[in-house]
């Protein structure tokens, strides 16, 4: 009876910070919800034509803001229990260190998933309800697929960070530092900015714009997918976790 009672209330902390954990990705998606409904009533209904092109414009300029900073604390939340409790000797005893991090990489990642298919979700119900027109379902596929991309990667750096550190000020600090220097990144060079992880949100954008200072029109335009960059990118981000995996390995605790 009593090692029921413990498995119950094991499984009940557990769903405790599950839930936790889930509050910040929707708190962020709320805000991104918010964001965009102030968009949308800025534009005038002439406007609406190029709606989601403007939706895929600038879209991915706020996820160069906010999910760096998301993606560090969804890893400092997961990873935070064990290093602070000091048991990863206690849970290496039981499984390899390899599946340990595998398995932390793999939960953080449900969060991430529930962000990226509630700003899908939430660009068609905008994009109805406002009449946007025809979304290109290329351009809809390439901007979830290329920020879920981008965000394994900076994944594997952040829970790294929250892992090999006793206090998650660090992490977190690397989380803002590369929202705000992924956005700077923005007004680089291009030869620069891609040295800058957290500035791909941006930089796999398939959507251009031009504004004439005189009018003050703004006009959208599509641009081509850099499939090779992208394709490189992957194994680079591929590299870059297995290295990761590594340092976390390699570490005496």
């Amino acid at each position: 009876m009593i090692s029921i009672t413990a498995r119950q209330l094991r499984a009940e902390r557990q769903k405790i910070r599950h839930t936790k954990a889930l509050l910040v990705p929707l708190g962020f998606l709320g805000f991104e919800i918010l964001w965009t409904m102030w968009q949308l009533s800025s534009m005038k209904p002439s406007e609406f034509s190029q709606g989601y092109l403007m939706l895929f414009y600038n879209l991915p300029v706020m996820n160069t803001l906010l999910m760096p900073l998301m993606i560090s604390v969804i890893a400092s939340r997961v990873c935070d229990m064990e290093v602070k409790g000091d048991t990863l000797k206690i849970l290496y005893t039981m499984q390899k260190q390899e599946s340990f991090f595998d398995f932390k990489y793999l939960n953080c990642l449900r969060y991430i998933t529930v962000f990226v298919v509630g700003q899908g979700l939430m660009i068609l119900f905008f994009g109805t309800v406002n009449h946007l027109g025809t979304i290109r379902p290329s351009i809809f596929f390439i901007y979830l697929i290329t920020t879920f991309a981008v965000s394994t990667v900076v994944l594997s750096i952040q829970q790294t960070l929250s892992l090999m550190s006793h206090s998650q000020l660090l992490p977190l600090g690397i989380g803002i530092g590369g929202s705000f220097l992924g956005l700077f990144s923005l007004f680089f060079p291009k030869p620069v900015a891609c040295l800058v992880l957290w500035g791909y949100y941006a930089n796999f954008s398939v959507v251009g714009m031009n504004w004439d200072p005189d009018t003050r029109i703004i006009d959208y335009y599509v641009l081509s997918f850099p499939l090779s960059r992208f394709l490189l990118f992957l194994a680079a981000g591929v590299f870059i976790y297995f290295i990761c995996r590594m340092i976390v390995v390699k570490k005496e605790v």
